[in-house]
């Protein structure tokens, strides 16, 4: 986590985007080592160069695709949510448990199965909600943000997880 922990203020949970997003890179970049490994077996030299740029242009994508699944993240404190993004440029947006409205859930039967879905933020701002899709436990941190909410608001220690 990039963000700086205010004075008195506490991790309660990290989540990130589910493995699940690293499906599509992982598995062109296993097909690219199989097409590299029949181009080698050619008889045409021509077909190793096709071979070798199909496998290293899987290893960029898979590569950057895990940097950016591991630099996406979003956290809740004692005091705030906190939205992390960006590999190159990065994007921090921290919504003060105060502001909190309304948190939702939602998951698809695949998503159900898997462990995976969005959580929507409702604040009172007057930007629209934060919408958080694809996660790891969506109902964890659903409950981990309304838990801290009203933690906070009846002055009770964090429970940390």
């Amino acid at each position: 986590m990039r963000s700086r922990l205010r004075p008195g203020e506490e991790l309660i949970t990290v989540v990130r985007r589910h493995a699940i997003a690293l499906l599509l890179p992982v598995g062109a970049l296993v097909f690219a080592v199989g097409a590299c490994g029949a181009a080698f077996l050619a008889p045409q030299r021509g077909w190793r160069f096709v071979g070798a740029a199909a496998l290293a242009v899987a290893a960029i994508w898979a590569l950057w695709e895990y940097v950016t699944w591991r630099a996406d993240l979003w956290a809740v404190t004692t005091q705030r949510v906190i939205d992390e993004s960006g590999v190159l440029t990065t994007r921090m947006v921290d919504s003060p448990l105060e502001t909190i409205n309304n948190v939702a859930c939602q998951q698809s039967l695949f998503g159900r199965m898997l462990g995976f879905g969005r959580v929507e933020v409702h604040t009172a701002a007057d930007r629209a909600a934060i919408e958080i899709g694809g996660i790891a436990d969506p109902e964890g941190l659903r409950d981990a943000i309304l838990d801290m909410k009203e933690r906070r608001r009846a002055g009770s220690p964090p429970a940390v997880r």
